[in-house]
């Protein structure tokens, strides 16, 4: 049957994959006698290994069967541990392995026969072929024929498909696709493909059912569940050493609870048993995902990173409605914390909010010490610790797990295996148990026995193991068992097993034959894990006990993963290869190819799509983050002239690019994606589609970055219009557009226009969602900003307030978004002179932010800044200057070098370095700032007039007015061409000029500048703001030194009052005032009212 296998496995089985792979379903296939010789096959094990794996492949069985009647194993194949597993074989000695296998695969389980097919091959194409296509002998054809005739009989009684005198391999290949093809669609059919959903609580359930196959059960523990289940009170943690049995505790109870409490809504997860389980985010996403399907809710579920965060503790508060509603529990359970990817320091656990977790809301949770125990430790949620085992509960599981085998143990070797103090845990007691099963003969269990509970501990105890495996799996192919598990090891998530096969292919196969691989994978059993097809290490000790064994220096690691990193590299890009490819090349340091690699365009949208933060953190290692744009603009250019991409795909790929450049502030690459992806959003999907708005969107984003506003505002207003026509007047999405509109006139100090559009968004989204969900409290906070920047504290307070409590009360007190909420609150309290008010809060808002993303992310530098702008107003530069480093020096690693983050904070070190009397560290950081701002952001956009004011300060105090003027005059004019003659950076530029040239003696020429300043802030912001009455006291000073004190002293009076009015009596710039008006008396000679 030589090439009848070579065609199936060369052209069916890749066929059935793919029509497998369209209905979510993975095949594989196993030959145990394909690529080997005859030799291999004929061993004693291969009987054990045939019936096992006959096992693990049902329910589909197929059987081929020409004229010869095969291997019959000798009596050494029919072991005595054998015969106990498979009572059935007695009485069936002198059978060939070809007839076992029918037997034990089909016709002695009824249940086999509508997924059972049978092809005999026609006698004639033997003749002629030589006597390796003839019966072995007389007595051999006899029993073929014998065989036949049972399997036609069993056929007709149970209608099992059957293809007689099929002339060659070819017509049999076509058979098998044939019925295959229509046994995978009648019980997976196309239209009943399972959803992500299902098919997460299908790998889920997968995992459980692993840890319910023996298990013992712990009353005390079941009953602390049971508790807790039934409860009112904060989540319970389950806690315990390694191996103890927690996700065997958590998988039973769930099974147990699902019995008796139907109507319960359970969702267990188990962390690090599905390729994507670690991730927190996509954690998130299931959890939401369940959630909206069990309460039935109609608000779409969130998308983005940013909104699962947001919006998790609102779904988890409507579980919790749902289930009080129902009368049932609503019960998740989220096992191995301590397996979360770290990634935006996941393990921290700001992401699982405290708050919703009460009442018929239940949160099971298990973990290892570590971040995650440390941070429930500190919520004080209560614990249960589960006890390593009694010996009556060792001697108990032992037999049970042994019995299923039909394995057992006497009595003095039952009581020395519960008797010795390591089989306390769990899992040291199952690996000794999967050991002597397989390795422990009637003859040799004594000493087996001996060995392993010798080794006193898991680790000792699995290097035995993996020394086993070596002796007993490695007779076809040295190495193997370093070579496959080194390579798991090596990998980034873990292997497929045809992955495995084919990196350990001999060099004239195609892959390793599978009976070399499959004795042991079936010894490894639940050492590995199958996380949706990737195999990786079931516990960390076996991964450990393989990098002792097999990866003990540098140089084996790197081999195993250029190896891995040559292999991906070949293959074609998916999400698969994109995972492994970067992350094996970023850990082999070969920088170059990692460079290629990312340049990609194909393998860059599938990374984008996924964690656009991992892209940038490789480009950051190369130090290519400021470069980079240049290089994808050239490389998609000629990617999108490749015959084979639609247009859609090349839409797509600009939208992606153009949003990766926008983030990373390369403004200048990412204008002519963004253009491309508009021009073909238009003309694939219509000048009216809804995608078009979105690309507009984004345009218009970038140009508002850029400080090209009247530019961005007519894109806005058209996506908006688009939106309008086809989504409806209450759309959400509408919303966010009326919100960014409303964001830009206010920048362009249009308020009045503003405010209308602010507060028709808010009214979209209450209404879509409710007076208390989150993103109402993001527009409450967009509105009191503009009331903020139009001079009405009074007004936006409250609504920064109700913001607060909003956020509070949905996602907990400790959501980055109660941050953002009390930095805005904090701030507005700054401009009231509230600074014991404003303090507290700052400083809550910091530590929430590095609870929730760590010590090296820039919302945590932005934090920073913020603190210490608070700390230097209140004159506390030496508390300040530590905090505003500490920024600089995350956004560097976490930007680059040359982001305008990074320019923000050299600017606040300047401005405050010069506040110290350090002009020349001052001067040294505000050049880069401005070098940094001129090459992102363009030599027109208000933060370089910014820098370049600064500097002119800089120069002003170090007594270099002449090189200070033109800079202060740069500033001036860009800030009157980007924001527009009347807005109130621009007073604020023209109170700066005239500062100067009152300092140098043109005090006439200074008078208009500060006349129009204030005239622009009291328009603007207001009569009494905090602005005019600068303004005042700054002109009043002019009017002094230009012997004009009768005009001169109403100003101070007005800039007094306004400032005891708004600041307070005790305020510096009350005292400045007071000063002003004495020193004018004094000029003037009045000394009586000194």
């Amino acid at each position: 049957m030589v090439e009848e296998r070579d065609l199936l496995m060369r052209e069916t089985w890749p066929q059935l994959r793919q029509h497998c792979r369209e209905r979510q379903v993975e095949l594989v296939e196993v030959d145990l006698r394909w690529g080997i010789s005859e030799e291999q096959s004929t061993r004693r094990e291969t009987l054990r290994l045939c019936l096992d794996e006959i096992r693990s492949c049902r329910p589909f069985f197929i059987g081929l069967l020409g004229e010869r009647y095969g291997w019959v194993p000798g009596e050494d194949a029919l072991t005595a541990d054998l015969r106990e597993e498979q009572p059935w074989l007695e009485g069936l000695r002198g059978r060939s392995v070809t007839e076992l296998e029918i037997l034990h695969g089909v016709l002695n389980a009824p249940e086999m026969a509508r997924r059972s097919f049978f092809y005999f091959r026609d006698p004639g194409y033997a003749r002629g072929r030589g006597r390796d296509f003839l019966p072995e002998n007389s007595v051999s054809a006899g029993r073929q024929t014998a065989l036949k005739a049972r399997i036609r009989q069993s056929c007709a009684e149970k209608a099992i498909p059957l293809h007689e005198d099929y002339p060659d391999p070819r017509r049999l290949a076509a058979l098998v696709l044939e019925d295959l093809e229509a046994a995978i669609d009648a019980q997976f059919p196309l239209a009943d493909v399972p959803d992500w959903i299902d098919r997460q609580a299908r790998d889920h359930e997968a995992f459980a059912m692993t840890r319910r196959r023996t298990y013992i059960g712990r009353p005390d523990a079941i009953e602390a569940l049971d508790r807790h289940a039934d409860g009112h009170g904060d989540p319970l943690v389950l806690m315990g050493e390694p191996g103890c049995g927690k996700s065997a505790l958590l998988a039973n109870w769930i099974a147990r609870r699902r019995g008796e409490r139907p109507d319960d809504f359970i969702v267990q997860h188990y962390i690090g048993s599905t390729a994507d389980s670690s991730d927190h985010v996509r954690l998130m996403s299931r959890l939401i995902a369940e959630i909206k399907r069990w309460t039935e809710d109609s608000e779409e579920p969130p998308r983005s990173p940013e909104e699962i965060r947001r919006d998790f503790p609102v779904w988890l508060t409507k579980a919790r409605s749902q289930a009080e509603r129902r009368g049932v529990r609503c019960i998740l359970a989220l096992d191995a914390l301590n397996q979360l990817d770290d990634a935006d320091h996941a393990s921290r656990l700001a992401w699982l909010p405290a708050r919703p977790f009460a009442g018929a809301l239940r949160l099971l949770v298990s973990t290892l010490p570590g971040a995650a125990q440390d941070a429930l430790r500190k919520r004080g949620w209560p614990s249960f610790r589960l006890e390593p085992l009694t010996t009556e509960e060792r001697r108990r599981l032992a037999a049970a797990y042994l019995a299923r085998f039909g394995k057992r143990l006497d009595l003095t070797q039952l009581d020395r295996l519960a008797g010795a103090p390591a089989t306390a845990n769990p899992l040291y007691l199952k690996i000794v148990l999967d050991e002597l099963r397989v390795t422990g003969t009637h003859e040799r269990l004594d000493r087996r026995l001996n060995d392993y509970l010798g080794a006193g501990d898991i680790p000792a105890l699995l290097r035995m193991v993996l020394s086993r495996y070596r002796h007993d799996y490695e007779h076809d192919r040295r190495g193997l068992v370093g070579d496959a598990l080194g390579l798991i090891w090596a990998a980034r998530r873990g292997l497929a097993e045809a992955e495995i096969l084919r990196l350990l292919r001999p060099s004239q196969l195609p892959q390793l034959p599978h009976a070399s691989w499959a004795p042991l994978r079936a010894a490894i059993e639940e050492g590995l894990v199958d996380r949706s097809g990737i195999l990786n290490f079931g516990h960390d000790f076996f991964r450990d006990a393989v990098e002792a064994t097999f990866v003990n220096t540098g140089r084996a690691a790197r081999k195993l993963r250029a190896r891995l990193a040559d292999d991906f590299a070949a293959r074609p890009v998916t999400a698969r290869t994109s995972d492994e490819l970067p992350w094996l090349l970023q850990k082999l340091g070969a920088r170059g190819r990692l460079r290629e690699c990312l340049l990609e365009i194909d393998r860059f949208v599938v990374l984008h799509s996924r964690d656009p933060r991992e892209l940038m953190a490789y480009w950051i290692d190369l130090g290519e983050s400021r470069t980079m744009g240049r290089s994808y603009a050239a490389r998609f250019e000629d990617w999108s002239r490749e015959w084979r991409h639609e247009p859609q795909s090349v839409a797509t790929a600009a939208n992606h690019l153009s949003s990766f450049c926008y983030t990373a502030a390369l403004y200048d690459e990412a204008e002519p994606l963004m253009r491309r992806a508009v021009q073909m959003e238009e003309e694939t999907q219509g000048p009216d589609h809804s995608g078009t708005a979105t690309a507009l969107n984004n345009m218009a984003s970038l140009l508002q970055a850029t400080g090209r506003l009247t530019e961005a505002e007519p894109l806005m207003r058209r996506a908006i219009a688009i939106l309008e026509r086809t989504s409806g007047a209450g759309h959400l999405e509408l919303a966010t557009l009326l919100s960014n509109l409303a964001g830009l006139l206010q920048e362009t100090n249009r308020a009045a226009e503003a405010e209308p559009l602010a507060r028709r968004a808010l009214a979209m989204i209450e209404g879509h969602r409710g007076s208390d969900h989150p993103s109402v409290a993001a527009q409450l906070g967009g509105l009191a900003l503009l009331m903020k920047t139009t001079n009405r504290l009074a007004q936006a307070e409250p609504l920064y307030r109700r913001a607060l409590a909003i956020d509070e009360s949905a996602l907990g007190s400790d959501h980055p978004d109660v941050a953002r909420d009390l930095n805005n609150l904090a701030q507005l309290l700054q401009e009231t002179n509230r600074w014991t008010e404003a303090e507290p809060m700052m400083r809550r808002a910091l530590t929430i932010i590095e609870a929730s993303f760590g010590p090296i992310h820039p919302m945590l530098a932005t934090q920073l800044n913020n603190l210490g702008l608070l700390l230097r107003a209140t004159n506390r530069m030496a508390e300040a200057e530590p905090l505003y480093r500490r920024a600089l020096s995350i956004d560097e690693a976490s930007l680059g070098q040359e982001h305008p983050h990074v320019a923000r904070d050299l600017n606040n070190l300047a401005v405050m370095l010069l506040a110290m009397e350090r002009p020349a560290e001052a001067e040294r950081f505000a050049r880069r700032a401005l070098a940094i701002d001129e090459k992102c952001l363009g030599s027109d956009h208000p933060d370089v007039a910014r820098d370049w004011n600064n500097l002119g300060q800089i120069c002003q105090a170090t007594g270099r007015l002449a090189e200070a003027e033109p800079h202060i005059r740069r500033a001036l004019a860009v800030f009157e061409k980007g924001l527009g003659p009347e807005h109130p950076k621009v007073a604020a530029q023209l109170s700066n000029l005239a500062t100067l040239l009152h300092a140098t003696g043109r005090a006439a020429d200074a008078e208009p500048l500060m006349r129009r300043a204030l005239a622009i802030d009291e328009r603007r912001l207001g009569v009494v703001s905090q602005a005019a009455a600068t303004d005042l006291y700054n002109l009043a000073q002019l009017l002094v030194v230009l012997q004009r004190f009768a005009e001169a002293e109403p100003l101070f009076h007005r800039a007094l009052g306004i400032d005891e009015e708004r600041l307070g009596e005790e305020h510096p710039d009350v005292a400045r005032d007071l000063y002003g008006i004495v020193q004018l008396r004094l000029i003037a000679g009045r000394l009586d009212g000194v």
